[in-house]
């Protein structure tokens, strides 16, 4: 078996003589390589392999990228069929929130409040407008805490974009759902400022489909972005929301060409920390976390604007949380499994004591989370679901600043 270590490729000699490796004899190579971690690696050795692979296709799995470790600059990316498969260094992304994309881009904000598009794989690199660009409330408690920390776990709610920003005539938008109003504005890649989208607030989802983009209120009102570049965006409410919807997390995500909206239900307990203090007042010290217990999903009829309860994803899988929504269709990817919603920690709320931790597999076949073998106990710190089952990563999935998320990688083309 072929293995293409990045340390074996470091040093000038190494370097030049895998750079003139003639391009078939390059692709023969990929062709028999079954290790998704080496292809991975050897579409970021040098601008020849990347240019010669670029036609080639590398099934990347999706990937639950894992928080940084302390003192370190790799970032662990984990399959969705359980492996540990590859460790990238990326000093370009430590100390900053990222939010994942199916189009093999991260969306990035660093404590300088600089927001960017950021290929893991090829560290290719576009920037986005400033934070500061964005229109402020006027309202100084819109921001909490306006340290530079707190303004990227908090003040950035969600970015969606409309498609790959890839090559010179992409036409990227990527809409930010912002402040803790959770209101619209979107840009492209190279803009100086965002432009606010009137008309809506309280925004919790968005997705591009067909050609437009949909809002979806914490209310299950679904709005229709109108007018991106002309005088005025505005937002304009196309449906109602569900009857009985429930009122949570929404997500919004395209299947089969439909519009559809999952509700995640969650449980919401505190676990008392472990001082010893008599006072019989509430300890501000005692943790508050969430537990998903379930996931609703309803069908928009675009024509008569009224939704139906559905009970199955078909073949497809859905992926939520500190991510673009997403569904794919299962077959096409090793290890995804059919009909189950994948979904992280995505409530900025409690991030700063769990972030990360209320995550995990629906199997909606079953209508049931789909968690380890031991009860969901409410109030111990135990309860470990299925995704992932890798005991070593275990310790890796909180971070107050960047939770796990979801990405599928893909080369810069």
């Amino acid at each position: 078996m072929l293995s293409f270590k990045e340390e074996k490729l470091v040093g000038d000699a190494g370097v030049s003589d895998w750079a003139s490796i003639p391009a078939d004899v390059l692709r023969y190579i990929v062709d028999r390589t079954q290790s998704v971690k080496d292809r991975i690696r050897m579409t970021a050795i040098c601008r020849h392999w990347q240019a010669s692979l670029v036609d080639q296709k590398l099934n990347f799995p999706v990937c639950l990228m894992l928080p940084e470790i302390e003192k370190s600059d790799n970032r662990c990316f984990h399959s969705i069929s359980d492996e540990i498969f590859v460790d990238l260094n990326l000093p370009e992304i430590k100390r900053k929130r990222c939010w994942g994309t199916p189009f093999g881009w991260l969306v990035t904000c660093g404590l300088d409040f600089e927001v960017r598009l950021f290929n893991p794989l090829s560290k290719v690199s576009l920037p986005l407008p400033s934070l500061y660009t964005l229109p402020h409330q006027k309202d100084p408690k819109d921001l909490r805490d306006p340290t530079p920390e707190n303004m990227c776990k908090s003040f950035l709610e969600k970015l969606i974009l409309s498609t790959s920003p890839e090559g010179s005539g992409s036409n990227c938008i990527v809409l930010v759902i912002y402040t803790q109003i959770w209101l619209l504005a979107f840009a492209k890649p190279g803009d100086e400022t965002w432009t606010p989208i009137d008309g809506v607030s309280l925004v919790i989802d968005a997705i591009y489909f067909k050609g437009n983009f949909y809002a979806c209120r914490q209310s299950g009102e679904i709005f229709l972005c109108e007018d991106l570049y002309g005088s005025h965006p505005k937002a304009v409410k196309v449906a109602p929301p569900p009857l009985d919807y429930l009122d949570a997390r929404l997500y919004l995500f395209d299947l089969d060409g439909n519009i559809c909206l999952a509700s995640r239900g969650i449980v919401e307990y505190e676990e008392e920390d472990e001082d010893e203090d008599e006072d019989e007042d509430e300890d501000e010290d005692d943790l508050r976390r969430v537990v998903t217990i379930e996931f609703p999903i309803f069908k928009l009829d675009m024509h008569t604007k009224s939704w139906e309860r559905i009970f199955s994803l078909g073949d497809s899988s859905l992926f939520v949380g500190n991510c673009c929504s997403f569904t794919i269709a299962a077959a096409d990817y090793h290890g995804c499994r059919p009909n189950c919603i994948y979904f992280t920690d995505d409530d900025s709320m409690y991030y700063n004591k769990t972030g990360g931790s209320d995550m995990g597999i629906y199997d909606c076949q079953n209508l049931q989370l789909d968690l380890d073998d031991e009860e969901l106990n409410l109030g111990y710190d135990d309860v470990r679901e299925l995704f992932p089952k890798a005991k070593e990563v275990q310790h890796l999935l909180f971070s107050s600043l960047c939770p796990p998320l979801w990405i599928i990688p893909s080369q810069y083309r």
